[in-house]
């Protein structure tokens, strides 16, 4: 029998995570509209603000130049409601029904310190506010909830072991104004 190894590639990208009880709740909500599709982690859960090309090596280098990019970072804290559900043609995920200028703000910076450590944005990204919840086929659909509030007073940067199921966080920074990280 002939076994085939998975290639494991690596994303990077700067999100926002809910606190664990937001992402549990969402969870909850997740599996009552899923249909039994694989939904997202609890600890998976986020929203991208940037993201870079998948690398097939541990891109040590990249990492390096985006922990610069992300201490040079100063924002404030805002409250993130996601409160529409956006049912698409392969997944479900909850979106702001209202711009949020500071959100706006942090990514538009995000991707500006980006550029200037020379680390490219993913060719055909662009930002469009969203958690996913699951992947599924469906028929495209959007409407208004109840939602899921959380106050936003980090972001951090992950690294995601494509096709091994595993984030790895490699920075967090306060939304404070002041630029202050720590590593985990």
């Amino acid at each position: 029998m002939e076994t085939r190894s998975v290639q494991t590639l690596f994303r990077l990208f700067f999100a926002l995570k809910p606190s664990p009880l937001i992402a549990r709740q969402t969870d909850h909500y997740a599996e009552a509209i899923a249909g039994g599709a694989r939904r997202i982690a609890v600890d998976h859960q986020h929203v991208t603000l940037a993201i870079t090309c998948d690398h097939v090596d541990y891109p040590y280098a990249v990492i390096k130049a985006l922990v610069r990019a992300g201490t040079g970072v100063t924002a404030e804290p805002f409250d993130l409601r996601l409160d529409r559900l956006s049912i698409g043609n392969r997944s479900a995920a909850l979106r702001p029904s209202n711009k949020v200028p500071l959100l706006s703000a942090l990514q538009q910076q995000i991707a500006a310190k980006m550029q200037g450590a020379g680390v490219a944005m993913r060719p055909g990204w662009s930002f469009s506010p969203h958690q996913t919840l699951f992947y599924r086929e469906g028929r495209p659909d959007q409407q208004r909830v109840e939602g899921f509030c959380w106050h936003v007073d980090q972001f951090m940067l992950v690294c995601s072991h494509v096709g091994r199921t595993h984030h790895e966080t490699l920075a967090t920074w306060s939304l404070s104004g002041s630029g202050q990280y720590s590593l985990f």
